[in-house]
């Protein structure tokens, strides 16, 4: 709840230092809480897949196509 989308990547920014991403758009007037967001996933997912930082964006990047553009995520 709170959400209006989402995405998650794996993103590498040092060298053999791999973390899951998550990228979330807010619903108008919603604030995203991080920490408990991290606490609603890994209630339901398994450690390795909770993601290791949230950030909050206005809109997630796309491509012509309609799909997530993952080089234009900060």
């Amino acid at each position: 709840p709170g959400l209006r989308a989402a995405a998650v990547i794996l993103r590498e920014d040092r060298k053999d230092d791999p973390r899951l991403v998550a990228y979330v758009v807010p619903e108008p007037g919603h604030v995203p809480d991080s920490a408990a967001l991290r606490n609603t996933l890994a209630h339901d997912l398994p450690d390795y897949m909770v993601p290791s930082a949230i950030v909050a964006l206005e809109a997630l990047p796309l491509t012509t196509n309609g799909k997530l553009d993952r080089k234009a995520l900060p």
